[in-house]
C-alpha cells in the first residue's frame, strides 16, 4: 500500500470522525428523512405505478398507512405492558418494605464480613460497590435526561417526517439537481456508495429489531417458565437493556441470581443464570452472524468495527462502526480511493 493510499485513507477517516461528531447531530432528522425514504420507496412505488396515484399523494398516503400500523402494534405492546405495570403499582407500597428490608440485610452482612478480610480485598470490594452505584446513578439521571429530551426529541420527529414526505415526492427533482452539481464519474460513484450505504443502514436496523424482539422473547418466555411474575415487563426491560454494553441485563439478572442463592430458590437461581449466560451468548453470536450478513462484511471485520465504533463512540459507535466499515469498503471498491502499490 503506497504512501498516497495510506494519506488518503487517514484523511478519510479523519473527516469521517468529524462529521459523526460534530455534523450528523445537526442533521440526524434529514439523515433520517433519506434513510426512512429509501425503505418506503417500493410502497411508494406501488401506489404511483399500480393505483396511478400522483407521487405526492402516494407519499402522504405512505407516511400516514406506515404511523397507523406503528401506532397499532405499539397500542398493542403497551396495553399488556401497562396491565402489569398497573399491578406492579398495587403492590409497590410492599415491595418497596420489603426490598427496604432486604438491603439493610444485604448491606449489614456485607459490613460483617468485609470487617472481617484484609484491607487489599476490602479496598477492591468497596471499589466494585462505587462502580456499581455509580452505574446506577447514571441509569436515574440518564431517564431524567430523556425525559427533559422528549420536546426535542417530538420537534426532531416532526422534522424527519416532513424531510421523508418531501425526498420522497421530489426525487426525482433531488437527483437530477445532485446530477448537474458533481461530475458525472462522480455522481455515479457516490450514488451507488450511497445506495450501499443505505442498504446497509436498512440491513443494521433489521438486525438490531430482530435481536431486540428475540431477545424479547427469550426472556419473556423463560422468565415465565421459572414463574417470574411481570415476565413481559422483565423481558422488554432487559432487551432494552441489552442495547447498553456498559449496562447490560446483568443490572437486572446479577442480584436477582445473588438474591435467589442466598435467600430465595437455588433452583430458580440456577435457572436465572442460564437464562443470562444463553441470552448472552446468544446475541454476540446472532449479532456477529446476522450484521456481518446484512451488510456483506466479514465476520471479522464486524468485530473490528463494532469494537472500534464502541471505543470512539460509545454505544452509539455500535451502528457507527458497521456503516462506516461498508462506506470505506464502498469507496475502496468503486475506486475513489488511489491504490497504487
Amino acid at each position: 500500500m503506497s504512501t498516497r493510499t495510506i494519506s488518503h485513507m487517514v484523511l478519510l477517516f479523519l473527516v469521517i470522525y468529524l462529521f459523526l461528531r460534530f455534523v450528523l447531530p445537526y442533521v440526524m432528522p434529514f439523515a433520517l428523512g433519506v434513510f426512512l425514504a429509501f425503505l418506503l420507496e417500493p410502497i411508494v412505488s406501488f401506489f404511483v405505478f399500480r393505483l396511478r396515484l400522483k407521487r405526492s399523494w402516494s407519499a402522504l398516503l405512505t407516511i400516514i398507512a406506515v404511523l397507523v400500523v406503528f401506532s397499532y402494534l405499539v397500542s398493542l405492546g403497551l396495553t399488556r405492558l401497562f396491565g402489569e405495570i398497573a399491578d406492579l403499582y398495587q403492590y409497590f407500597p410492599q415491595y418497596y418494605a420489603y426490598i427496604q428490608e432486604l438491603a439493610e440485610r444485604v448491606l449489614s452482612y456485607a459490613g460483617e464480613v468485609s470487617g472481617r478480610l484484609p484491607r487489599p480485598l476490602q479496598a477492591i470490594l468497596q471499589d466494585q460497590w462505587n462502580r456499581v452505584y455509580e452505574v446506577l446513578a447514571k441509569a436515574v439521571s440518564g431517564a431524567g435526561v430523556v425525559i427533559k429530551a422528549l420536546p426535542g426529541m417530538t420537534v426532531s420527529a416532526i422534522f424527519t417526517l416532513l424531510s421523508t414526505y418531501f425526498i420522497i415526492r421530489d426525487r426525482a427533482h433531488i437527483s437530477r439537481f445532485l446530477r448537474d452539481l458533481v461530475p458525472a464519474g462522480l455522481f455515479e460513484t457516490v450514488k451507488n456508495v450511497e445506495l450501499d450505504i443505505l442498504r446497509g443502514v436498512a440491513g443494521f436496523v433489521r438486525v438490531q429489531t430482530v435481536l431486540i424482539l428475540l431477545s424479547v422473547l427469550v426472556n419473556v418466555a423463560g422468565l415465565s417458565l421459572l414463574g417470574a411474575r411481570y415476565a413481559v415487563v422483565l423481558g422488554i426491560l432487559i432487551a432494552l437493556l441489552d442495547l447498553l454494553p456498559v449496562v447490560g441485563p446483568g443490572v437486572v439478572y446479577v442480584p436477582w441470581v445473588v438474591y435467589e442463592f442466598t435467600w430465595g430458590s437455588p433452583a430458580r437461581a440456577v435457572g436465572l443464570l442460564g437464562l443470562y449466560g444463553g441470552v448472552s451468548v446468544f446475541r454476540q453470536i446472532a449479532q456477529t452472524h446476522l450484521v456481518g450478513r446484512e451488510l456483506g462484511l466479514h465476520p471479522l471485520e464486524t468485530l473490528i468495527s463494532l469494537y472500534v465504533g464502541y471505543k470512539v463512540f460509545g454505544t452509539i459507535g455500535l451502528a457507527y462502526g458497521p456503516l462506516v466499515a461498508i462506506f470505506v469498503k464502498g469507496l475502496w471498491k468503486s475506486g475513489a480511493i488511489p491504490r497504487e502499490k
